[in-house]
């Protein structure tokens, strides 16, 4: 495929550079398109190249015995994949699509002679990094220290919205499927819609079309405390 209209111009990673610096970095790019549901690469695969996201969006999973677990969602402007070129290891993750997206891929090579040639590029990788294990650090005390139950009412509280013209009243306007919401609080799609089922028969949520209403906001808040 060949270079979309879109280029690397819009990304901070390689904001200051030239226009002739961007040019030479894009040029060794391939260009690819994926649709909902692609897989970009699996976890131990031994491929090295970094992705730009030029549009659409991926998700990072990783993966325990019994489901996936969402470790970010990677959206238009940023990219992913630099850990393998950097360290010239197995990938750790597998990356799917959640929207469908246009990647730039650089060879991981490439990318460490980008990183030599500006280093505020290279500042801008640590930095993302560093950011990087600060949220996993997040992540693996949440996973190790709360219940399923907390975890899928503290994803249904950060979903929620005020509801237009009620402000007391809260919705998810656009209810993720189970298996979403499973991948993001590491556990089971059978385990969130038995969660779920059991909020509905206490009263504290229910169902409107694709969405769900938050009937006891407090107590939803307090259950994902607990």
């Amino acid at each position: 495929m060949t270079k979309t209209e879109e280029g690397l111009a819009r990304f901070a990673l390689f904001a200051g550079l030239t226009p002739e610096d961007l040019a030479a970095i894009e040029a060794r790019c391939t260009w690819h398109r994926f649709e909902v549901g692609d897989q970009v690469f699996d976890r131990d695969s031994d491929t090295l190249e970094v992705y730009f996201v030029v549009t659409g969006a991926v998700r990072i999973l990783t993966q325990r015995a019994d489901c996936d677990i969402a470790l970010a969602d990677v959206v238009a402007g940023n990219y992913f994949g630099e850990l393998a070129a950097i360290d010239g290891l197995r990938r750790s993750a597998r990356v799917v699509v959640t929207q469908a997206a246009r990647l730039a891929s650089l060879p991981g090579p490439a990318f460490l002679e980008v990183m030599h040639a500006h280093p505020e590029v290279a500042v801008r990788v640590l930095e993302r990094l560093t950011r990087i294990v600060r949220a996993l650090d997040h992540r693996v005390a949440e996973l190790a220290t709360t219940s399923e139950t907390q975890r899928i009412c503290g994803e249904l509280v950060r979903l929620a919205e005020p509801e237009q013209g009620k402000p007391d009243a809260w919705i998810i306007a656009d209810l993720p499927n189970h298996k979403e919401l499973a991948a993001w609080v590491g556990t089971t799609r059978e385990t969130v819609a038995q969660a779920i089922g059991e909020l509905a028969r206490d009263g504290v949520v229910r169902r409107r079309g694709i969405g769900l209403v938050i009937s006891d906001w407090p107590r939803l808040q307090l259950m994902a405390r607990a």
